[in-house]
């Protein structure tokens, strides 16, 4: 082997390292989901009182053999529930003895040392004291008992890990330590009951974590030397407290050294009994292999302590080869080797240790133990090979061939098209692709103010007969106009059209023709530009607002050519493969028809609700086929949905399709998003229905300009939730047909607004 070569595959035994996270994410990704989900129904339920909710819960994760990635994987549940959870670990092994003062010592350790997520310097321990004490205070002030307090319920609020540091301003700090005794005693009986504690113990606490601001670690004292049934009150009583500002994931990892142990058994299930009985918002990760299970717990527990430990079982299985390779994968990415090598020792591998055999046993262990063996032996054969020993450079694919500027300028100047030639190790991304200057788009989507109304619905004046033109396309010759009846094309349709040599996209076309649509009442003209914040339906002359999406402007200019014919286009609803043309084409008019009538049926089925699962079906799916922006789905914590990030001219926009009553999803979502130093908002949907009330992050700590610069709350109201609703039910209705193109190109065009809407960027605070 090269002695300067880097052996990726040295160490097979987990290393917390951020390196190594988050990892393959097929690898036990069942389990994984279980865990996330388990903490995802303590935060979303957390205000039920049902008797299930008084019970935390266990998660028995057990694997056959060391080597199957236990630690790896509960590394990786820290790493992604971050804010969403406080993570802790049982400090359980054979160097001391299993008792509640050593698990209370460490817990309190823990807290005490480690940094909290969201704000630098403030340590676990003070951020969850702080919170209680502004809870406290807010209590104290509803119930009308002011005295003089220097702060507001608001300002509490929002700002309380600030508020109470020990060289803050504000003298709230100094306030609370005088009234200490009177909020604890005078706390209400409710609150106390949430808490789980009595006033002396309420006291005890707030006393503790006063004292802890002032003096620090020695402010712990009294939490040391106490007798086993003390330090069990006392930790209880903590992880509590602590959970009813976030949910606890309590791992306990690490159990090797008690093999064949006679006592450990017991005293280890019944403090995991004890955490799941009393903290209610808790979830214990107990990971253990088989054979520890079977000599310490399987034979010396009552059966009523084992039916608690193993009632939410997770077994792990041995990875499948595919997720094998990305294992492998992912630690030559460590070294300089290049992808066809990586390739080549790969595949090696997998035929050298018959991964692909019924027979053949993987895990991560075992797997990296080959490639080590593998790469002692022929890292230099693979470290040493060239880019391409032929010279040629890897071949590109044809998107990238023709998704370049100059390759449709030739049909401008009546020149044949020729493809661009091929540049050796020259790779162009969407980005870094410079467009002629006539081309470059001023915002994200074509200009908005000048032709939307404030609305869904596109404007337009029945009396005009002619469309304002768009700005001239340097790409082709602008074609004559076609008759409404005609059926549009996909993909093909473009590309000829580019070549002045075929039919023309209604959505592309330099002129557009008036089309005749079925009879509706007179349009509003535009009074306002569309901005953040309302959507705001203008009422007709007749008072009644109608459906944006059946009305229909004659100049069809909101979707820019310009930008998108620069871009690698998505596999699109718009030119769907299974969209055949047949010998009855569906018009434009027959499916503002049927959007009309689904609008009437919807109309009739009062009251109508925000259903967030339609919206995001509806957006993903125009997200996918628009051409202007680049659309990926996202999954986060404390979600049932998934999220959709689009990225328009350099803009990116997080669009969430969660209850606004997940008030922790969203908190978490705000949380990575100020983390993650990106330049994006977050968009979300709100409806008198399901009302989406920016200010609940406050309650989190985050102040209202932070709030105003991130969050932008999309207001629906019934006319325009209806115009979803019902180009969401046609675009179903027409899935594998040939009408598909017709009714996407038609939605695209009618909901333009909303698509600029989404994509336009916050107001600088």
């Amino acid at each position: 082997m090269d002695p300067g070569a880097i052996n990726p595959f040295s160490d097979d035994l987990f290393v917390n390292h951020s390196d190594n996270l988050p990892g393959v994410s097929q690898i036990h990704a069942q389990t994984f989901d279980r865990v996330t989900e388990a903490i995802e129904n303590l935060v979303t339920c957390a205000e039920d009182n049902t008797p299930a909710d008084k019970l935390g819960r266990t998660v028995l994760v057990t694997a056959p053999e060391a080597g199957y990635g236990k630690s790896h994987l509960a590394a990786r549940l820290r790493d992604h529930l971050k804010t969403a959870a406080t993570s802790v670990s049982l400090p359980l092994d054979p160097s001391r003895p299993v008792a509640w003062p050593v698990v209370l010592g460490s817990i309190i350790r823990q807290f005490s040392h480690l940094t909290c997520p969201r704000f630098e310097n403030t340590s676990l321990f003070a951020e969850t004291g702080r919170h209680l004490l502004a809870q406290l205070v807010v209590q104290h002030l509803k119930a009308g008992n002011s005295l003089n307090c220097p702060e507001t319920e608001a300002n509490l609020k929002e700002n309380f890990v600030s508020l109470f540091r020990s060289d803050s301003s504000s003298s709230i700090l100094d306030w609370t330590d005088s009234h200490s005794r009177s909020l604890s005693h005078e706390a209400s009986t409710e609150f106390l009951e949430t808490l789980g504690l009595s006033p002396s113990e309420l006291g005890f606490w707030i006393r503790l974590i006063i004292d802890f601001h002032w003096r620090g670690d020695a402010a712990l004292e009294p939490l040391r030397g106490l007798t086993n049934g003390e330090a069990r009150e006392r930790l209880l009583q903590w992880l509590r407290l602590a959970s009813f500002y976030r949910p606890l994931l309590i791992i306990t990892d690490g159990l090797d050294g008690f093999f064949q142990s006679e006592s450990a058994g017991m005293e280890i299930a019944g403090i995991v009994t004890g955490i799941r009985e009393t903290v209610p918002r808790s979830v214990t990760f107990l990971s253990i292999n088989e054979d520890i299970w079977e000599s310490v717990f399987e034979t010396r527990l009552p059966s009523a302590w084992k039916d608690r430990l193993t009632g939410e079982p997770q077994k792990l299985y041995p990875i499948t080869p595919e997720a094998a390779s990305e294992l492998i994968m992912l630690r030559l990415k460590r070294t300089p080797i290049i992808q066809s090598a990586a390739d080549e020792f790969t595949e090696k591998l997998k035929n050298d240790h018959l991964w692909i055999d019924a027979e053949t046993t993987l895990s991560p262990r075992i797997v990296l133990r080959q490639a080590n063996q593998l790469w002692e032996s022929d890292a230099s054969r693979y470290l040493s090979r060239e880019k391409k020993e032929t010279g040629k450079g890897e071949e590109k694919p044809i998107s990238e061939l023709i998704d370049k500027v100059d390759f449709f300028e030739a049909p401008q100047g009546d020149l044949p098209v020729t493809q661009p030639p091929v540049l050796e190790n020259v790779e162009a991304s969407e980005e870094d692709r410079i467009l002629p200057a006539a081309l470059l788009p001023k915002s994200p989507l074509p200009e908005l103010e000048s032709i939307l109304t404030p609305s869904f619905r596109p404007s337009i004046s029945p009396k005009k007969e002619v469309a304002p033109s768009l700005s001239k396309n340097l790409f082709f010759t602008s074609p004559r106009p076609k008759e409404t009846d005609e059926p549009l094309t996909g993909i093909d349709s473009i590309i000829n059209d580019i070549r002045n040599s075929g039919k023309t996209v209604v959505s592309e076309s330099a002129e557009r023709p008036k089309i005749e649509l079925p009879e509706r009442e007179d349009l509003p003209e535009p009074s306002t530009s569309f901005q953040a914040g309302n959507l705001n339906i203008t009422p007709t002359n007749s008072g009644k607002s109608t459906s944006p999406v059946a009305e229909r402007r004659a100049s069809s200019d909101a979707v820019n050519i310009l930008s998108p014919l620069a871009r690698k286009p998505n596999k699109s609803l718009l030119y769907s493969e299974s969209a055949k043309p047949t010998n009855t084409p569906i018009t434009r008019a027959t499916i503002e028809a049927r959007i009309k009538e689904k609008e009437r049926e919807i109309l009739n089925q009062q009251p109508l609700r925000l259903e967030l699962a339609k919206v995001e079906s509806l957006v993903q799916k125009m997200g996918d086929s628009h051409l202007g922006l680049s659309q990926t789905e996202e999954r986060y914590p404390s979600s049932r949905t998934t999220c959709l990030r689009w990225k328009v001219g350099g803009q990116s926009v997080l669009i969430g399709f969660e209850s606004p009553r997940n008030v922790y999803f969203w908190n978490n979502l705000l949380q990575q998003s100020l983390s993650s130093n990106r330049q994006e908002k977050i968009t979300s949907f709100s409806h008198p229905s399901e009302s989406f009330d920016p200010s609940l992050f406050s309650s989190f700590g985050f102040s209202p300009s932070v709030i105003r610069g991130r969050i932008d709350a999309i207001e629906i109201s019934d006319e325009e939730l209806v115009a979803l609703y019902a180009a969401d039910d046609v675009l179903t209705e027409l899935e594998g047909t040939a009408g598909l193109d017709t009714a996407a190109q038609c939605i695209a065009l009618n909901l333009d607004p909303l698509w600029r809407r989404i994509s336009k960027p916050l107001q600088p605070q």
